[in-house]
C-alpha cells in the first residue's frame, strides 16, 4: 500500500482563459448605460478632436463590443455604426460578407429586453430603450 504525504499547501488549478486580451475583446474595459435619444454614443480620446477628452479610451483601437439590452430597443435610422458593415449588422449595408443577400440593417428592428448581441460598433444612437454597451479591443 501506498501512502502519499503532502508536505506543500496544494495550489488551485483555475480552470478556464486568464488572459487580458481575451476578457478586452469581451467588454472588461468599461462599459455605458444608454438611455437617451438625443446624442451618438461614440468612444472619445485618441483621434478625437476635443482638446480634453473625458477619458482615455482610445477609439481608434477601441470598439463597443456587445449590447445588452435592458428594456425593448430600437436603433435610430443612423444609431448602428459598426466598424466593418461586411461583417456586422448595422444601419446602413443589408448585403454582408456573411450573406450576399441575407442581411438586414437595423432600422426599425425591435431588439427585446434581456438579449445581447455581439459585434463591433462605432457608435450607437438609440431611437427608444435602454441598454448597455461594453467596450472592448
Amino acid at each position: 500500500m501506498e501512502v502519499q504525504i503532502k508536505t506543500k499547501k496544494q495550489t488551485n488549478n483555475i480552470m478556464g482563459v486568464q488572459s487580458k486580451e481575451i476578457s478586452y475583446q469581451f467588454g472588461q474595459m468599461g462599459s455605458i448605460l444608454i438611455t437617451g435619444t438625443t446624442n451618438a454614443v461614440t468612444l472619445i480620446g485618441g483621434n478625437d478632436t476635443d482638446a480634453t477628452p473625458a477619458s482615455n479610451v482610445n477609439r481608434v483601437t477601441k470598439v463597443f463590443v456587445a449590447i445588452t439590452f435592458l428594456e425593448d430597443t430600437v436603433f435610430d435610422n443612423a444609431g448602428l455604426t459598426s466598424e466593418d458593415n461586411a461583417i456586422f449588422v448595422n444601419d446602413t449595408v443589408a448585403s454582408t460578407g456573411i450573406d450576399a443577400d441575407g442581411g438586414a440593417v437595423t432600422d426599425g428592428v425591435t431588439f427585446p429586453k434581456g438579449v445581447t448581441v455581439y459585434g463591433r460598433w462605432t457608435s450607437i444612437l438609440l431611437d427608444s430603450g435602454k441598454c448597455i454597451a461594453y467596450v472592448g479591443h
